[in-house]
């Protein structure tokens, strides 16, 4: 079995907090997660599906966190390795400037490529998700 590429979920995380740091982060955060290139299709389809019915039940609201942070919040500066799993593709990150900001992240093999399948509520199980 090879080693999972956990560069790509810790790439993915960071680029995703430039976004979220940008000033396009609140009206298009829907077409970044459908176009980047690091997500598989079920990642996208999970999002889409999470964000589309916090939506339908509370227009105004909306889902109240960010479901790839599984937060509200989240570290600015970006984040870092805390650990991995190679057995399960799962990987714990920590924010650079908030070590105490944990985040699990999950890499797939998807056709000889590793993607993200998984981060914060997004794929990630329960009794794999960072307490906070």
């Amino acid at each position: 079995m090879a080693t999972p590429n956990f560069d790509v979920a810790l790439n993915f995380i960071n680029d995703y907090v430039d976004f979220c740091n940008s000033t396009t982060a609140q009206t298009n955060d829907t077409n970044w997660v459908r176009n980047h290139p690091l997500l598989t299709d079920n990642f996208k389809k999970t999002y889409y599906d999470l964000i589309n019915k916090a939506r339908k039940d509370d227009p105004e609201l909306g889902l109240g966190f960010d479901p790839i942070f599984d937060a509200q919040d989240f570290p600015d500066k970006g984040f870092v390795v805390a650990s991995a799993d190679t057995a399960s593709g799962i990987l714990t990150v920590k924010g650079k400037d908030w070590a105490d900001f944990i985040l699990t992240l999950k890499v797939v093999d998807q056709d000889g490529k590793y993607l993200v399948d998984g981060s914060g509520v997004i794929n990630i199980s329960d009794d794999k998700r960072a307490r906070k």
